[in-house]
């Protein structure tokens, strides 16, 4: 009770251990960048006080207030993304609550990020393990980011929830082998494409969902 897993919801060992390995990796993957932003409050706020401090022109001091604002919005946004992944989810796994989640946080980095096409119509739970199904998820999110550009993501609901994640220009690498197998012991099921790669997982609600690509 008292919103505690019960045992059925806990990570396996394995699962366990590709999760945090992932969480590190996303942590690696924004941290200089959500440093920069930081600092970019910072030092647009000192700015705002200094000047302030002289008593000048509302327009000498609005860019520098407004470009704080801003760099704060996508430091917090990506700063409470990455802190719901450390918490245990609240129960299903929402594979479209994952992606929107990755979105926020890669946003930090700048430049094209994740684009998200979401037609689960809030049908997006799945039956799968926390632990593996966001790990599947932000892998393949991963592998399919380059340096400087973006991916895009597809969510649809058929008797499964379908999940594509394409990269802007480049062939995602293949999904790691301990990942493939140990999403697979939990009825997930990675499987690359030319260009993308697809996952499908258990979904909790079954009902048929035309909108399914091809």
């Amino acid at each position: 009770s008292g919103g505690r897993p019960d045992d059925s919801e806990l990570p396996d060992g394995k699962s366990a251990v590709l999760w945090a390995d992932t969480l590190q990796s996303l942590a690696n993957v924004v941290a200089h960048d959500l440093r920069n932003a930081l600092n970019a409050v910072a030092v647009n706020l000192e700015v705002v006080r200094s000047r302030s401090a002289r008593g000048a022109e509302a327009s000498a001091i609005a860019p520098f207030a407004a470009t704080a604002a801003t760099n704060f919005e996508t430091a917090a946004s990506a700063a409470e993304a990455l802190l719901a992944f450390v918490r245990p989810e609240p129960g299903r796994v929402d594979i479209a609550a994952i992606v929107t989640r990755l979105a926020r946080l890669l946003a930090v980095r700048g430049g094209a990020g994740l684009r998200v096409s979401d037609q689960s119509d809030g049908r997006a739970a799945t039956t799968a393990p926390p632990a593996i199904a966001r790990a599947a998820v932000a892998r393949s999110v991963l592998a399919a980011v380059a340096e400087d550009e973006g991916a895009a993501c597809e969510i649809a609901v058929d008797d499964g929830i379908f999940l594509r994640i394409t990269g802007a220009t480049r062939v995602p690498p293949p999904p790691d082998s301990d990942l493939v197998a140990a999403a697979l012991e939990q009825g997930i099921r990675i499987t690359p494409r030319e260009l993308s790669i697809e996952i499908r997982f258990p979904a909790v609600d079954q009902r048929a969902n035309p909108l399914v690509p091809s």
